[in-house]
């Protein structure tokens, strides 16, 4: 039986890493699959990207199968955002995978289930596969809510959540107020900076999405065991090109059925936010 669930895959120019995506997908055979693929620079990136393309004209299963594709470069912030509102134009939820982003087999069944339950939650905006801490130990429930989604390495959403996405990218200085409350006076520098750099250069599409969710008093989930391995570490990467602690997180499998949590509570928020300051300035530092 084919998977339910559309599945959106963004891809570029690494067919190796997208292969390995691939050898995945192919065990829940998707029924519906969007396909957000970025044009080549030049002639030695058109080899690259050709190569990827092999890798979708080898799918071998029936699938209601939809590319946008770009015949120039349009940039990952650019393709991802435009390709996900090609998306969401089609289809009211879907599962958001990368190419470096590997899954566990079970991260499709755990967004299929949450899709659903909080389909008409317009307070959840994002389900998260990737879990920064790596895991919860004695965790009571399956899940956990956050303020914080980052980095959104394998993750679904609504159509009804997307389309808050501002695309100017200047939310935290329409909403400071809403914004403010969700980061910590501690790292509040480190925060407003990279806002104000990113709404600037208009690159890096996540964190504005994170903003998006605070100015729209929206929250997130995050699986108590971390269902995705990024191996996107490496010179291939846009933003991670060095190896660091995050390189290190690797996937597990998620336990059914899941256990739902008895309320909406933050309690690893502190946790989840240090992380991520660490995570945005080894960053910085590629």
């Amino acid at each position: 039986m084919n998977f339910k669930i559309p599945i959106a895959i963004i891809i570029y120019n690494r067919p190796e890493k997208t292969n390995k995506l691939f050898s995945v997908i192919k065990k829940i055979k998707p029924s519906q699959l969007y396909i957000i693929a970025d044009g080549p620079k030049n002639e030695e990136d058109k080899l690259k990207c050709n190569l990827v393309k092999e890798v979708i004209a080898s799918i071998d299963w029936k699938v209601d199968l939809k590319i946008i594709e770009s015949d120039y470069n349009m940039g990952n912030v650019p393709r991802t955002i435009s390709g996900l509102n090609w998306v969401f134009s089609q289809t009211e939820l879907a599962i958001i995978l990368e190419d470096d982003c590997i899954p566990d087999l079970s991260f499709f069944s755990y967004c299929e289930n949450l899709l659903n339950y909080y389909k008409d939650d317009k307070d959840v905006m994002h389900i998260s596969g990737y879990n920064i801490l790596q895991e919860i130990p004695n965790a009571e429930a399956s899940y956990f809510f956050s303020k914080y989604i980052l980095p959104p390495w394998g993750w679904a959403t609504w159509s009804r959540a997307w389309e808050k996405f501002n695309v100017n990218m200047d939310s935290w200085q329409q909403h400071k107020k809403e914004i403010y409350v969700n980061i910590s006076q501690e790292n509040f520098k480190t925060w407003t900076d990279t806002f104000e750099f990113l709404r600037m250069h208009k690159i890096g599409w996540d964190i504005p999405w994170n903003v998006d969710i605070w100015a729209n008093s929206g929250v997130g989930i995050i699986p108590s065991v971390n269902l995705i391995n990024n191996i996107g570490f490496d010179e291939e990467a846009t933003y991670t090109k060095k190896g660091t602690e995050f390189a290190k997180i690797i996937s597990a499998e998620m336990k059914f059925p899941l256990v739902h949590p008895k309320i909406k509570n933050f309690a690893f928020d502190k946790e989840i936010e240090s992380k991520c300051i660490e995570l945005l300035k080894s960053i910085a530092n590629d």
